[in-house]
């Protein structure tokens, strides 16, 4: 199944606060369990990923699973939300789909549509931003390894807002 991504995500701005960190679900949801919970323990950037992903309202739910069910759990909390609800590191996501399968995939294409739309001016920036995004839609079985999508059944559920 394919579909056309639109260029936003239920009014959602793909090029607007996309602020790139490095700091990928994974690692931070392995933090998060290994201090049973306790945010204050988690670094600055483990702290951005758990803002951005909204982990507080999921968290006891988080804490009671094993890891291999966390897949689950982040991807019906990002279909049970608002594009709006969530920061950066979500929307990345979404970014890396959207220019994969509209403009071509590979990071080199994702650089270009970055710097061409003004998202970012900074190699380093745009390099966060694919990382991130990539990472997280691969590690939530989202996204294929260059930034296609995998799940069309997910996406057109998140981009239906359903």
């Amino acid at each position: 199944m394919t579909i056309s991504l639109p260029d936003n995500l239920l009014g959602r701005s793909l090029r607007a606060n996309v602020i790139p960190t490095v700091c990928n679900l994974r690692n931070m949801l392995e933090k998060l369990v290994s201090v049973k919970g306790d945010y204050a323990q988690l670094k600055p950037w483990e702290k951005r990923s758990y803002k951005s992903y909204q982990i507080e309202k999921i968290k006891n739910r988080i804490l009671a699973a094993e890891p291999k069910q966390w897949k689950t759990i982040i991807r019906e909390h990002i279909l049970a939300n608002r594009p709006s609800d969530f920061g950066a590191s979500v929307i990345d996501i979404y970014l890396v789909a959207y220019v994969a399968e509209t403009f071509g995939p590979e990071k080199q294409t994702f650089f270009k549509y970055a710097f061409d739309q003004g998202i970012t001016d900074k190699v380093g920036s745009a390099q966060a931003i694919w990382q991130v995004g990539k990472g997280d839609g691969v590690y939530l079985d989202i996204l294929n390894d260059d930034g296609t999508v995998k799940d069309w059944a997910f996406m057109k559920k998140w981009i239906e807002g359903k």
